[in-house]
């Protein structure tokens, strides 16, 4: 386009952006123009309904399995991935709220991840 209008590749990118008129989300759409832009564009900051319940259920289904858990073990991966609501916190400091060892409060999340797997392969039908 740019060598048949004798321009440069530049010129014709600003010509065709300066093309472009804005177009307001009220204005109608359609043969019927019963729509609206503001009707059909999706915002993408916006929660999308099937993640969100995708995420409750996930949550709502670990809460069940950490329940199943020794009150301890379940204390202790709630700490560690910050499943209390607070932030993640390091063996060290884990191991410091129950007075043992960094590599005591590891061996506990690595049997009570087992655990949590042993349940998921369960819940999905899959032999262990």
């Amino acid at each position: 386009l740019a060598e048949e209008l004798d321009l440069t590749p530049a010129r014709v990118g600003q010509l065709r952006t300066a093309a472009v008129r804005p177009a307001s989300l009220d204005a109608p759409i359609g043969d019927d123009e019963s729509n609206s832009f503001a009707e059909v564009v999706q915002d993408e900051r916006a929660e999308h309904p099937y993640e969100k319940l995708e995420e409750k259920t996930v949550n709502v289904m670990l809460e069940d399995m950490l329940t199943r858990l020794e009150p301890r073990e379940a204390a202790i991966l709630r700490y560690r991935f910050g499943l209390d609501g607070g932030s993640e916190r390091t063996l060290e400091e884990v191991g410091a709220t129950f007075g043992v060892t960094r590599e005591r409060i590891r061996q506990i999340q690595n049997i009570a991840l087992a655990k949590l797997r042993r349940m998921i392969e369960k819940l999905e039908g899959r032999p262990r």
